[in-house]
């Protein structure tokens, strides 16, 4: 069902969160614009949270919004930051309110990790078996051989090497016709390498490399909630195992992929992201705080450069600049806005871009350290700009050199 500005805002009463606004007595204040726009004040006093179908002047905070932008940005359609700075959406008075407002409120639904279509899936694992097995989903036939069939949830989670196919088997859930040991043969070759696919977002890479920077020590089960999608990390004292999917460990963290991306570099501390209500937590608060301890930390160069360009803005040498830039460096896609004096940065491609840099993390990192000559990366197609790249030149020269 479509989203609506009505329904976004009447739903707002059942996904409030009281423990997240303790000591909150605040309001904010919408007028969304055009067709199936409307007023609206939300209010917080005393834990308790009220939807007024007016637009209350006097409120703490002020948002104005056309309606097909506010559903894009409830639909993770439209960035919040790209909407404000792009001047879509525009707020007044408290200013971190709006910020935090989010957070008052749980998401309407959890969301699943990304999945390989199934005709891709069964085609890849189909190939790595030694003897031949057939994959039957509804209509749809793959391989040949013995014949495994079942509904499409089953399959894949046999396919994926992330569910021991017996208790399908005994509901029925699976039927399999042919020689049992081909199909215990099967399912030992792919659990031995599962087949997982993590969000591409910084989240989700960090994610992927997490039983890589894992250093050992632990035992037991931590269930990692990022933006509502379960993972299971399965601890022994030499090996970390990451699956998608809920456990039934006592202890469980929940939080957002720019958290859990900013927890991995060692941008957020966890205890302090608890405090602040950026994380919740159940189960032993000192088992949960031990596990962040046993990783080496996410640090890649050309991404730490990217997300410092904030704190190196030069605002008298930017002068009017005005400029959406962005950067694709393999796996990191990056957005660089500059509006009005300000400046921030995406974990993202946003669109449009008035120019784009492309190039390999190290030969960005070279040319942001000074390492290799702009021109010369330019020049010998180092590094490619799509758009203008006077405005490119114009956009560096805005920044403080990066040290070393």
């Amino acid at each position: 069902m479509a989203l609506t500005v009505d329904g976004i805002f009447s739903s707002m009463p059942e996904l409030f969160l009281p423990e997240k606004a303790i000591g909150v007595n605040a309001s904010v204040a919408y007028k969304v614009t055009g067709d199936g726009g409307g007023d609206y004040t939300c209010v917080i006093a005393d834990g308790a949270f009220t939807l007024l179908k007016e637009f209350k002047a006097d409120a703490s905070s002020t948002v104005q919004i056309a309606a097909e932008d506010w559903i894009a940005l409830n639909e993770g359609k439209l960035d919040a930051m790209q909407a404000f700075m792009s001047g879509k959406l525009k707020g007044a008075g408290d200013l971190m309110l709006l910020q935090k407002f989010p957070k008052f409120f749980k998401k309407p639904e959890a969301k699943k990790g990304p999945q390989t279509p199934l005709k891709e899936l069964a085609i890849a694992r189909l190939k790595i078996l030694e003897q031949p097995l057939s994959i039957v989903v509804g209509s749809e036939t793959f391989g040949e051989g013995d014949e495994v069939k079942g509904g499409e949830a089953y399959v894949r989670g046999l396919l994926t090497g992330l569910q021991d196919p017996g208790p399908a088997l005994l509901s029925g859930q699976i039927h399999f016709s042919g020689d049992m040991a081909r199909l215990r043969a099967a399912w030992k070759t792919w659990s031995r390498n599962p087949e997982i696919v993590f969000p591409a977002t910084p989240g989700g890479k960090a994610l992927a490399t997490l039983s890589k920077r894992y250093k050992g020590g632990a035992s037991g089960t931590l269930e990692l909630k990022m933006d509502g999608a379960p993972y299971t990390l399965s601890f022994t004292p030499d090996n970390l195992s990451v699956r998608p999917g809920e456990c039934d460990g006592v202890h469980t963290v929940s939080l957002t992929d720019g958290d859990f991306a900013a927890l991995n570099v060692g941008k957020l501390n966890l205890v302090g992201a608890l405090l602040s209500g950026q994380a919740s937590f159940k189960g032993d608060f000192t088992q949960v705080a031990a596990y962040t301890g046993l990783f080496e930390a996410a640090v890649n160069p050309a991404q730490a450069i990217l997300e410092s360009m904030p704190d190196r803005f030069d605002r008298e040498k930017a002068g009017a600049l005005e400029a959406v830039v962005g950067y694709k460096l393999e796996d990191l896609e990056y957005t660089l806005i500059i509006h009005e004096g300000h400046c921030a940065v995406a974990p993202r491609l946003l669109s449009p871009a008035d120019t784009t840099l492309t190039a390999t993390p190290d030969d960005f990192t070279a040319m942001s350290t000074g390492q290799l000559k702009a021109q010369e990366a330019f020049m010998s197609g180092k590094i490619k700009i799509e758009g203008d790249p006077l405005l490119m030149q114009k956009v560096a020269k805005s920044f403080k050199r990066v040290e070393g």
